[in-house]
């Protein structure tokens, strides 16, 4: 029988993205959409054919190749703002990447380098990339996921490498191999020429550690918390809400404030203990639609969630259990509490993000 909000609970592998497919082909177009330091595994959930419409779209993936992401193809840009959220494998250290990375940001090509968990924030029409792994500390890997602000994945090449023939051959190659691209691309008439520069500091202010909004560090809350996750702590207590024991071992959160004024505010965070993720939740109902992100940790296993999660939605108290990496829709106004991690194998993570700058919760 179906139940009223099983459609909000979607599967990750509804968005996967076969790389071995496409790293097995010998074509020069395949080596065109995939340069080596691109993903393992990736999927790839969108508003228009995923999410129920929102304007958004997200990935997650798992990287340990070295060398740049789309050979010869960035510079890019979208119609949209977008994160880019480097973060860790290593469950017990929030703070550690495990990998030295570096990205183009503006029309100016100026190069910014970092090696711990950090954000990246790109306004919509920037040129952005390169993206480049340069070097590789942790055996796992890291982790990576898009938040991008549209339903329709959308992008404009600039790169000398690319042209609209080549798209034209991705796509059929695609499709004999039965695979749907997510990514509506076109080719740029004004190319970009890759030309790194050092960093002025103009666009510093977008790349920003993932450290800078730790809200949840073992269990507690931070010591030390930024103005916006001070208020918002504030505001929580206001309401009686408390960590479970179920709630994160580590939990960092940015708001709009923190990501260039977007309407976006997202977390990430690390879960490895059974129990209620927060008391004196009530119904938990947003004033602006949210989608939590249940993602494994295990490099060679996409599909392994390592958990089971239950979540009670709707008035009606409707339980739902989550055993695989998937992905909870919560429109406005609809009741998404308690939440609770009835068992855990392995640790595991998820992100929340929403489209407004700051989470508005009755």
């Amino acid at each position: 029988m179906n139940r009223k909000y099983e459609h909000l609970i979607k599967p990750l592998s509804l968005g996967r993205i076969e790389m071995a497919s496409i790293r097995t082909s010998d074509t020069k177009e395949s080596s065109t959409f995939n340069g080596p330091g691109n993903a393992d595994k990736i999927v790839w959930l969108n508003g228009r054919d995923h999410l129920e419409g929102l304007e958004l779209n997200f990935s997650w993936g798992f990287y340990s190749g070295l060398g740049d992401w789309h050979t010869g193809q960035d510079p890019h840009v979208h119609p949209y703002a977008e994160c880019l959220v480097f973060v860790g494998l290593d469950s017990a250290k929030m703070n550690y990447l495990g990998a030295e990375v570096e990205v183009y940001l503006g029309k100016e090509q100026e190069v910014y380098t970092f090696d711990e968990p950090t954000v990246v924030v790109i306004p919509a029409g920037m040129p952005h990339c390169p993206l480049i792994t340069k070097r590789m500390f942790s055996p796992k890997g890291y982790g990576f996921f898009l938040l991008c602000l549209g339903a329709t994945p959308t992008t404009t090449w600039m790169g000398e490498g690319i042209s609209e023939e080549t798209l034209k051959q991705m796509a059929e190659m695609a499709e004999k191999q039965g695979l749907k691209l997510p990514m509506k691309s076109t080719v740029s008439k004004k190319r970009l020429a890759k030309n790194p520069t050092p960093p002025t500091g103009k666009y510093a202010h977008l790349v920003r550690p993932i450290r800078s909004g730790v809200f949840i560090e073992r269990g507690s809350i931070a010591g030390t918390l930024s103005q916006t996750c001070t208020a918002h702590y504030n505001e929580m207590k206001k309401r009686g809400e408390i960590p479970g024991p179920g709630y994160a071992d580590h939990l960092a959160w940015m708001f709009g404030k923190d990501l260039d004024n977007l309407d976006m505010n997202f977390n990430w965070g690390y879960f490895s203990k059974p129990g209620i993720w927060q008391r004196g939740m009530g119904a938990g109902v947003s004033n602006s639609p949210e989608v939590t992100v249940f993602a494994g940790l295990d490099p060679k296993d996409i599909d392994y969630l390592g958990a089971q999660i239950e979540v009670e939605i709707g008035h009606e108290k409707e339980r739902y259990i989550i055993e695989s990496p998937s992905a909870l829709i919560r429109p406005a106004g609809v009741p998404f509490y308690p939440v609770v991690t009835r068992w855990v194998d392995r640790p595991f993570a998820t992100y929340t993000v929403g489209l407004s700058g700051r989470p508005e919760t009755n």
